[in-house]
């Protein structure tokens, strides 16, 4: 997630969804896409922005499916 011009947006796999009116929202929406578009495969992790800009790990998904 980042913060644009007084706008939040979530980076998902490169694309940019938003504009987003606070981080609490684009938290919420970021939790939102990771589960419902995760890929089985591969770790699901959503990274938040605390007020001083550092990241803290808000959802961590399920460990991915193994292939037989």
């Amino acid at each position: 997630m980042i913060e644009s011009r007084g706008a939040w947006w979530v980076d998902c796999e490169g694309r940019a969804f938003g504009p987003l009116d606070s981080r609490r929202e684009a938290a919420d929406y970021a939790l939102k896409l990771a589960e419902t578009h995760r890929d089985p495969t591969r770790r699901s992790d959503v990274w938040v922005p605390d007020q001083n800009g550092k990241l803290r790990l808000e959802w961590s998904g399920q460990e991915p499916a193994r292939v037989a």
